[in-house]
């Protein structure tokens, strides 16, 4: 026992009490109360919850609170004097624990229970709509220096009003670290109190790593001198629905100069960012070209012709992640071709220049998906064009795809084109694609048979066993090739296995069908394959017996 302590002594109490007064009586109660809780005090100090180091409470406490959030906290505080003590005196806890859905008094006494340490402030879409979450964040306005996170997900009216509370006092946030603003799910019209304040904008925010606007009119000129001018700034996001919506007029090399000034740019996503106005954006060329040394990940969405601008404009040696989604293709009364052209050169400039191992191609309802994925690098491109429904703008686009020296490497392919789309493609555009990937080991054909593409790789087995009988150099298609994934078809099938037995022969073995051997229909249809590889039909006749050659019980998409 602690020396501090003195020992309790009982003597034999059956003889006091028969001679204790009513008055001694109580003095005794009292005294062995308070004995009782020195006692408790005394024993709780050796267990090891209360001995448990403050570094590791404030851990535990943690996981309390993102359990059961505030009440969690207030729970833990209850247990005994030394948990008390460290909750109670824990800023970064109850910052953790703050909540503006709880009653006002309360979410107050966490304010001030988070002393002077940076707040982080997170509301959704949901949220926002939930009792005393609104009223909370517009009591709390005039706590805007100290927020480090700011994210919100609200309607657009929202969001200013909350702003219009802010005491702009300063020009600096200090301690602002992440600001995301989103109205993506306010769909009304504009009014001229929905305009994100230049207060805001203007605001120098030094630490500020950051920055999301969504659905959100501000002056750009403003922004680019304030909040976007922050040395620390690695993730720039601003978004609109579609292009109507885009309140911008600047031009391609006015926002390319703006986006250089952003030295330490790591991501960079930019959906309908300008509006649609011929003098300043469909015809603009962009030179010279502007530097983004540490930019690692862009994501574009726009019509094709800003994309095809800003790709060609920039460049970005880092890159790893590139995704360009463009929503139509001819708001300038330019040709398919020519826009295609442009918007592919810039393509192959910018995307990642690490090694492709994937590569997928796929062509449905007049939208070209295109893939490119590295599983060792994690290099990534996607690319979505619409509206390229003509033969040569198809073949452009595959021709600078095979030319881009990123994709030698790949290791599977996979073509996925409607029936429409494989009439519009010759077979040389898909010749010129496949002597350029050496390295593929798995073709897959998709869901619709492509008996062009298989009889491109039989003519391609067939004329390098001739140069072979010849004693002239073999040139084959795809010679690391070793799978041909095709829809469930008899027909295909015993044309990939007849595929399969030329290469063979010629050294560039592939997997074989060779069940089909055993089926009693597996002849006729080889001899029909042949009647129709050899030739023997012209013109639509033997169109028709492509068809024919590739019926399969898949429909087309």
């Amino acid at each position: 026992m602690n020396a501090s302590v003195s020992p309790i002594v009982f003597p034999n109490l059956a003889v006091i009490l028969e001679s204790a007064t009513l008055a001694e009586l109580d003095r005794a109660l009292v005294n062995l109360s308070a004995s009782t809780l020195l006692v408790a005090q005394q024993r709780n100090k050796h267990i090891l919850a209360a001995r448990t180091n403050q570094d590791i409470l404030e851990i535990i406490f943690s996981v309390i609170i993102d359990w059961q959030g505030s009440a969690g906290l207030r729970s833990v505080s209850q247990v005994c004097r030394e948990w008390r003590v460290v909750a109670l005196a824990a800023p970064l806890l109850w910052r953790q624990a703050l909540s503006l859905s709880v009653n006002p008094n309360w979410m107050f006494e966490m304010l001030r229970r988070t002393m002077h340490v940076p707040l982080t402030i997170r509301i959704s879409h949901h949220d926002i709509h939930r009792d005393m979450v609104y009223a909370n964040l517009l009591s709390i306005a005039d706590q805007f220096w100290r927020f480090e996170t700011l994210e919100i997900d609200a309607p657009r009216p929202y969001i200013c009003e909350f702003f219009g509370f802010v005491p702009f006092d300063s020009d600096e946030a200090p301690r602002l670290r992440i600001l995301s603003l989103s109205g993506k799910h306010w769909q009304g019209l504009l009014d001229d109190d929905e305009v994100l304040p230049d207060e805001l904008l203007a605001l120098s925010a030094p630490n500020l790593e950051h920055l999301a606007l969504e659905n959100f009119p501000f002056d750009w000129d403003v922004l680019k001198f304030g909040l976007a001018h922050s040395i620390r700034l690695s993730v720039l996001h601003i978004c609109y629905p579609g292009e109507s919506d885009a309140p911008h007029t600047l031009s391609i090399s006015e926002l390319l100069a703006t986006l250089k000034s952003i030295i330490s740019l790591r991501e960079l996503k930019l959906h309908n960012v300008l509006k649609v106005i011929g003098e300043n954006l469909l015809t603009e060329s962009v030179t010279p070209t502007t530097a983004l040394p540490a930019l690692r990940t862009l994501d574009l969405q726009a019509n094709i012709q800003f994309c095809s601008g800003f790709l060609n404009g920039v460049e970005a040696p880092a890159l790893v992640e590139l995704d360009v989604e463009c929503n139509s293709t001819n708001e300038a009364g330019d040709t398919p071709l020519f826009t295609t052209s442009a918007f592919m050169i810039g393509i192959s400039r910018i995307a990642p220049h690490d090694p492709y191992n994937i590569f997928s191609v796929l062509h449905q309802k007049g939208k070209l998906w295109i893939s490119l994925r590295s599983n060792r690098t994690g290099a990534f491109c996607r690319i979505l064009v619409p509206e390229v429904n003509d033969g040569p703008t198809l073949e452009r686009t595959l021709r600078k795809l095979a030319d881009m020296p990123s994709v030698h490497s790949t290791e599977r392919l996979e073509i996925g084109f409607s029936k429409d789309a494989h009439r519009k493609v010759i077979g040389e555009v898909w010749a010129y694609l496949f002597e350029r990937l050496n390295k593929v080991s798995s073709l897959d054909l998709g869901t619709y048979p492509v008996p062009r593409i298989l009889q491109i790789l039989y003519c391609n087995a067939k004329g390098a066993l001739e140069a072979q009988k010849q004693g002239k150099e073999v040139s084959v298609l795809l010679p690391s090739l070793e799978t041909i994934a095709i829809a469930t078809s008899l027909t295909l099938c015993v044309l990939v296995d007849m595929i399969a037995e030329l290469r063979e022969t010629v050294g560039a073995p592939i997997d074989r069908h060779v069940t089909l051997r055993k089926m009693d229909t597996y002849q006729a249809a080889r001899e029909r394959i042949t009647v129709w590889l050899e030739g023997s039909f012209t013109g639509a006749q033997a169109e028709g017996e492509g068809e024919s050659v590739g019926e399969s019980e898949d429909s087309e998409d």
